[in-house]
């Protein structure tokens, strides 16, 4: 045997020391591990998508608030609860995209079963927190006589009588009662048809529609996403504007659009759900004003139809659309034939829409005229509900099916139970001190300095609810610390509780709806948003303090 072969049998048991089976146990852990991994990564992947984990970062929020914070004089356990669920709320309205109601609903239950409300002691009269209800009074002795688990669960639903809750569902209806008998369409066709000739036409027909609608139709993203956006995005199809060729003329109307819808919804009670929340929260901190929808409409006439008037000449010139083009001035009596003909497919009035208009008026009559009749405007709007059923107008399964009534009746009347619960339990008025020092402090008039940081932290939300609930409560017992004037404070709440929104394409369902088509970018979205910001800030301010001072208001 030559010595290359004995070379060849000497290495091979050296090689065979390289164990197959080791080798296969080593590849098969590394694919076991590589699997487990893939594995993992896709069972995180898959929670990330569950509505439970969008809400972690609310449920932690309200778990530190809850037992982080320790009770002292001014802020009760009960305090401290409240606080933690409606924080907790709050966060997840803003940072997740679960159900309003949903959230409304599970903070009522776990107030109710911890027994985190407000409750009265019935031997003297006095509130007390539901948890010591059947314990001794540690000043007096005395038992505190009230059942904590049945007043608890009575209280979480205390909200759901408010007057102001059952006006903003009524008005629901009488809204879907527009969109049922087109009369909403037949009116936005009509201003098309009258200012329709020029561009600049066309812009004060869209505000003019939301001015006119707002009273009836509530939501504002029904009246704007439902009723008037797809009028607007036929104008600007039909004059040859998309996001890709001539987006200007589209841009400018979709800016109109959005912006008149705004307007529209802080210049009447109805104008916005959220709206009563602040009416509400006013006459429980200040019992002897009066601003129900007359006082609210009175007080934001000036401001508002001078916002109305520069609105589309500084979106305009926002846009850059100086002057018509004759193309531009040729299609827009194109628009002007196309609502015409459109008329004329739709024929004259329906009785049905007689019908209605004949309850809209009466109704607008009895609220115009509420202090001679003494009838409550949730009444007058419930009469408006009953005529046009026993009409047929609409039938119970409009009003069974209107689901944005309903869902707006739940979350509605359960945040003003919370927020009632903060006001009695002292939550409100502890934080409203808390910003009432900090503008004491800085040496600032108190109501335009609330008036203004009231209005800026809507760029924080993406809900106009979601930002009344939080903060109008606040900003009102701040004031109220401070001594501003509770008419004039109240007043510019309520205005600037929509057109804070002006500000982001993400404050209202409906301004994510017009800026959706993409005629307008983000940034000139955001710029345009701030100089509005600006120019309604000066408006309410200086003129409207001057109207209110007219009315007497201060």
């Amino acid at each position: 045997m030559s010595p290359s072969h004995q070379t060849i049998d000497i290495s091979a048991p050296t090689a065979a020391t390289d164990d197959p089976d080791e080798r296969t146990a080593l590849l098969t852990t590394s694919t076991d591990e590589g699997y487990k991994g893939r594995r993992n990564l896709k069972c995180y992947k898959k929670l990330a998508k569950t509505q439970f984990f969008s809400l972690l970062p609310s449920l932690l929020l309200g778990i530190l608030i809850w037992f982080g914070v320790t009770p002292t004089d001014e802020l009760s356990t009960t305090a401290i609860h409240l606080l933690a669920v409606f924080s907790s709320c709050i966060f997840a309205l803003i940072t997740t995209k679960v159900e309003i109601s949903m959230l409304v609903l599970t903070g009522l239950t776990i107030l109710a079963l911890t027994q985190s409300f407000e409750c009265v002691d019935h031997a003297t009269g006095k509130s007390t927190e539901c948890r010591l209800c059947g314990e001794a009074n540690p000043l007096t002795g005395d038992i505190f006589e009230c059942k904590a688990a049945k007043e608890s669960f009575k209280h979480s639903l205390e909200g759901f009588s408010s007057s102001v809750v059952w006006l903003i569902f009524a008005a629901f209806h009488l809204g879907k009662a527009v969109e049922v008998t087109q009369l909403g369409r037949r009116l936005s066709l009509l201003m098309i048809k009258v200012f329709g000739k020029r561009i600049l036409g066309l812009a004060y027909a869209i505000v003019l529609s939301e001015l006119l609608l707002a009273p009836v139709v509530p939501s504002n993203t029904a009246r704007g996403g439902g009723i008037v956006l797809p009028v607007v995005t036929s104008i600007a199809t039909t004059l040859g504007s998309t996001p890709s060729t001539d987006p200007q003329v589209g841009a400018f109307l979709m800016l109109v659009g959005s912006h008149s819808n705004l307007l529209s919804a802080s210049m009447y009670l109805t104008g916005m759900a959220p709206n009563p929340i602040v009416v509400s929260k006013a006459k429980a901190l200040f019992p002897h004003i009066h601003f129900g929808f007359l006082n609210w409409f009175i007080g934001g006439l000036a401001p508002a139809l001078v916002c109305a008037v520069c609105l589309p000449l500084i979106l305009r010139w926002a846009c850059g659309l100086k002057t018509e083009t004759g193309e531009a001035k040729s299609s827009s009596y194109s628009i002007v034939k196309h609502a015409q003909t459109e008329l004329e497919r739709m024929g004259p009035m329906s009785r049905r829409e007689w019908q209605l208009c004949f309850v809209l008026l009466m109704c607008l009559s009895l609220w115009v005229s509420a202090s001679y009749t003494n009838l409550d405007a949730t009444l007058v709007a419930l009469i408006g509900i009953v005529a046009l059923l026993q009409m047929g107008t609409i039938t119970w399964k409009d009003v069974a099916g209107n689901t944005s009534a309903w869902d707006t009746l739940f979350w509605l009347g359960g945040f003003v139970t919370i927020a009632q619960q903060l006001s009695e339990a002292g939550a409100s008025a502890f934080l409203g001190h808390k910003i009432s020092n900090a503008i004491d402090d800085l040496g600032l008039p108190p109501v335009p300095a609330l008036a203004v940081a009231y209005f800026l932290t809507t760029f924080m939300f993406s809900s106009l609810s979601a930002h009344t609930v939080a903060f109008v409560g606040t900003f009102l017992d701040a004031g109220s610390a401070l001594g501003a004037n509770p008419m004039v404070l109240t007043a510019l709440l309520a205005y600037f509780g929509a057109l804070g929104g002006c500000m982001t394409n993400f404050s209202t369902g409906m301004a994510a709806m017009y800026y959706a088509p993409g005629y307008v970018s983000r940034g000139k979205w955001f710029t345009i948003g701030l100089q509005l910001a600006l120019f309604y800030i000066v408006i309410y301010l200086s003129l409207g303090m001057g109207w209110w001072k007219l009315l007497g208001w201060h």
